[in-house]
């Protein structure tokens, strides 16, 4: 093996010295997905995750790797025969009453079996190949040792600005962690239970364990009767793609625990239409901060609200500490406002694609050197992300990765009520006006929110017993009716979340914008240029441009939202009578648990309407007269 990888190297030198690297890439990256193949598992694992990380290779050996997940050789069943009994602590056929005779998967770490417990459910098998903890740690420790070398060979392939004994180092953490079977049938309980507390109970779930068949070398699961989703032909598949997508955005910004392994093979379509997501043993955490960080620097590039973009970065470990000044002077943020911009303003979204942003993210990396990088956490999720647009372009030719990005978020900035989201949420629907008195709400924003916020309510809806379209009424009445009135329950009612507050001032300043326009409108008040219509007192009681710009906004919003309250109604009236009945019956059975809520919202709003006169009387009669 050792003259196999020398000779490998040698080739690459050469190519480098004869000018022929480009010309030849292709043919290299083959053989060197051949080579490590035959190194073994260890390397088998490096090479899958050396297939996301476009900061180290060309797209040539990007595209080549990824053909590893499928070229693993399984080792004698016989061998794992002897691991299984030894671990289980019985012969096979006590435990099993059936079992494939070879293995009908394998893996890098181990390889799967199909069974059949007895007096049990049909069950897969995982059982691990044996002395992997002595193999990989033998062959990182090499490959530990051989680093610098190993760095400059890449470096013939594309400039490589990274530390590679630190990524050897991470990779070893992940791989042994991988090799700990408890600790995946955990991963994977974690977070059906986390999932079961959100909107996505019921449509996403994880293979049962079986505890009582599971150690650290063996994993024991119900079997899952479906279809790998990027075969499937059924109808749902793009709505099983929103799905995924809203549980891996769940995952990465509210459980903290990503699956960091969503190759399509993991992604299976349940025969009751449910997504069954596989293979919890590759997990990267999202420490709570960086979770937060993410929603707000989404909503600081969307919204054009720059300022707080330099620290961004830094947080989310673009940038290193300190460096702040000088991104500011380069252009990556008017470059990251250009990508994120083209997926805001709609039209050309469906182009945008997560490589393309990966390749983008990658060229500011090769551009700024030290100043600019992309962490390697942030490559999981990217590969996360490509894989599920993948299988979503397969079905539909228009599937965009931005749009089924929006109903996380939108649902996540309306019902988060940390201070951190509420500061996210001024800055997407107000802008970089978010502290200005006289600031607006964007329309096309609200627009935004609005459509997210619906798709969320659909593709989470879970499997209820009456219609589609019942369903999705029903439950998106009830989640406005949360966001609006708050979750009292007939007791005290809770304080208000950050749309809340948003509504009411906006609904404060609309009532008054209104009143002080119908008085004016009345033709009692002194007409523009008589010198009456210059006293404070007028000032107070007539429009200004202020209350014009608002009454002009609230008009654009009302266009936006006329037609999808029509929609909502007509859909109503289609329904059965009797699903009308259900429908209506649970509305106001929501609408009077919330009676706390809407009393407490109402008081807030006169006390707004209350602190906004006097703002008013102060500015136009006080302030003049202390002057």
């Amino acid at each position: 093996m050792l003259t196999s990888s020398f000779g490998f190297a040698l080739k690459l030198i050469l190519d480098s010295q004869r000018g022929a690297s480009k010309q030849n890439e292709n043919q290299r990256a083959q053989e060197l997905t051949t080579l490590i193949t035959r190194l073994g598992p260890t390397f088998i694992k490096i090479g899958q995750a050396l297939s996301i990380r476009a900061d180290l290779l060309s797209p040539a050996y990007l595209k080549a790797l990824t053909e590893l997940q499928d070229r693993v050789p399984p080792v004698p069943t016989k061998e794992a025969d002897e691991i299984l009994e030894r671990e289980l602590g019985k012969p096979i056929g006590e435990v099993f009453e059936e079992i494939t005779p070879e293995p009908i998967a394998s893996a890098s770490l181990g390889q799967v079996y199909r069974a059949r417990l007895r007096d049990g459910p049909e069950v897969a098998v995982k059982v691990q190949r044996p002395g992997m903890l002595e193999v990989i740690a033998l062959d990182l420790h090499l490959l530990r040792l051989g680093a610098e070398p190993i760095k400059r060979i890449l470096t013939l392939t594309s400039p490589l600005n990274t530390d590679i004994v630190g990524l050897i180092d991470a990779w070893g953490l992940g791989f042994v962690g991988e090799l700990n079977y408890v600790q995946e049938a955990a991963n994977a309980e974690q977070f059906e239970s986390a999932i079961a507390k959100t909107p996505l109970a019921g449509v996403v779930c994880v293979p049962p364990v079986v505890n009582e068949c599971t150690t650290t070398k063996v994993l024991t699961t119900e079997w899952i009767v479906g279809e790998r989703l990027e075969q499937s032909t059924a109808s749902d598949v793009t709505y099983l793609c929103s799905v995924a997508m809203n549980s891996y955005l769940t995952m990465l910004l509210e459980l903290g625990v990503l699956h960091a392994d969503p190759h399509p093979g993991n992604l299976l379509r349940k025969q009751d239409g449910t997504l069954c997501i596989l293979d919890w043993g590759l997990v990267t955490e999202m420490d709570e901060g960086l979770q937060m960080t993410f929603i707000e620097h989404v909503a600081h590039l969307v919204s054009r609200d720059y300022e707080p973009v330099p620290n961004d970065l830094v947080k989310l470990g673009f940038v290193p500490e300190g460096m702040e000044n000088d991104i500011q002077q380069s252009d990556v943020v008017s470059v990251l406002a250009d990508i994120y911009g083209r997926w805001a303003d709609g039209g050309g979204a469906a182009g945008v694609d997560v490589n393309k942003f990966l390749n983008e993210l990658n060229g500011l990396s090769s551009r700024y050197g030290n100043l600019f990088r992309v962490p390697p956490y942030f490559f999981y999720i990217a590969r996360a992300f490509a894989v599920l647009e993948g299988i979503g372009l397969t079905n539909n030719s228009t599937y965009s990765i931005v749009q089924e990005c929006l109903p996380y978020i939108s649902q996540r900035l309306l019902n988060d009520r940390s201070p951190r989201a509420a500061g996210a949420l001024a800055s997407f629907v107000y802008g970089r006006d978010k502290s200005q008195s006289g600031r607006l709400v964007d329309a096309g924003k609200i627009e935004y929110l609005a459509d997210g916020f619906s798709s969320y309510s659909t593709s989470s809806g879970g499997l209820q017993d009456y219609s589609s379209t019942a369903k999705q009424i029903s439950r998106l009445t009830e989640q406005l009716t949360e966001i609006v009135l708050g979750g009292a329950t007939g007791g005290e009612p809770s304080a208000p979340s950050p749309i809340q507050q948003i509504v009411i001032d906006e609904l404060a300043k609309t009532l008054g914008a209104s009143a002080r326009q119908a008085f004016s409108s009345v033709g009692f008040f002194p007409k523009p240029g008589e010198s009456s219509a210059e006293s404070p007192v007028w000032r107070v009681l007539t429009p200004d441009d202020n209350d014009k710009r608002t009454l002009e906004n609230v008009n654009r919003i009302a266009e936006i939202a006329r037609p999808r309250v029509e929609q909502l109604l007509d859909s109503f009236r289609n329904l059965p009578t009797d699903d009308q009945l259900r429908v209506a019956n649970e509305v106001a059975s929501k609408l009077w648990a919330s009676r706390a809520g809407a009393v407490s919202a109402g008081g807030r709003l006169v006390a707004k309407l209350a602190s906004q006169s006097i703002m008013r009387v102060r500015e136009n009669l006080l302030d003049p007269l202390e002057r």
